[in-house]
């Protein structure tokens, strides 16, 4: 690629920069201006490119973990493999990833986005989603499942109707953690070319303003906590209502502990399981 297609492709629409914010400029100010939200190259442009691949990275993601977890640890099979391979790509570092898809995309003629850092956000929602589904399937109570294979159920009917609703609340919590990640994570799309809320941090250190450094870290910040609230809600939406009778309380907790452990991500999550419980983490 010559030069001056390199210097088009990194300014073209794909990478807009901001422009320049006086210093003086407060955060409040900033956030509050209604023509800072506004156009093309506005705050409302570039969260809504921001949700647009977040949420594609995530149903990605899920749609290539989910299943193959879920089923791999219904058949108790590829347990030590499995999480050899997820420690694997935990430890890849993300920014790392995309960086290197950079020129491979360049040359292929598909510029700096958003496949680099596309691949890059699935490969580091994968691990979290597949050990939490692995987890959360082994995990279900072995008598249910017996009972189940007692009166007559299927092997994929087992699956699907014991043992998935019943480890739903673990499956969506690694969900959950992998979405916040992404969300989180996504701003690194700015330094590589890209647009999104992380061109506000890029510019802003690029400008040395530190209000519009701030403004897009409040902006970022703002989004990853609203993208766990979604996830809370729809995942108290989707449980069937006999496993929130079942489980509501004090059955549930365990699991969401120990998916919270497996993804290293939730540290709050320290709560001590009580007593009457305590038996359902070693099963």
């Amino acid at each position: 690629m010559s030069p001056d297609a390199l210097l088009h492709t990194v300014t073209g629409p794909t990478a807009l920069a901001q422009a320049a914010v006086p210093r003086d400029i407060g955060v409040f100010e900033f956030l509050t201006d209604p023509q800072r939200w506004q156009g093309s190259d506005g705050i409302l442009a570039s969260l809504g490119d921001t949700v647009v691949l977040c949420i594609a990275v995530i149903i990605v993601s899920i749609v290539l973990a989910v299943p193959l977890a879920a089923y791999l640890a219904h058949m108790r099979r590829f347990e030590l493999s499995s999480a050899w391979i997820v420690n694997i790509g935990r430890a890849i570092p993300t920014f790392g990833v995309a960086g290197l898809l950079v020129p491979i995309s360049l040359r292929a003629g598909y510029g700096f986005e958003p496949w680099p850092i596309f691949i890059a956000l699935v490969l580091l929602t994968v691990p979290p989603m597949y050990l939490s589904t692995y987890t959360a399937i082994r995990q279900v109570a072995p008598g249910a499942v017996d009972a189940a294979r007692a009166v007559g159920y299927t092997e994929r009917d087992v699956l699907l109707q014991v043992e998935v609703p019943l480890a739903l609340t673990v499956i969506f919590t690694g969900i959950r953690v992998a979405a916040v990640q992404v969300v989180a994570t996504e701003p690194i799309r700015a330094f590589l070319g890209g647009d999104g809320l992380g061109r506000y941090v890029r510019d802003g250190l690029g400008q040395n303003n530190s209000s519009l450094t701030i403004a897009g870290a409040i902006l970022i910040g703002a989004l990853a906590a609203f993208t766990g609230l979604v996830f809370v809600a729809v995942e108290r939406l989707a449980k069937p209502a006999g496993v929130r009778r079942l489980g509501g309380g004090k059955a549930s907790r365990p699991q969401a502990v120990a998916a919270d452990d497996a993804v290293s991500q939730d540290p709050s999550g320290t709560e001590q399981p009580d007593r009457d419980t305590a038996p359902l983490q070693s099963s």
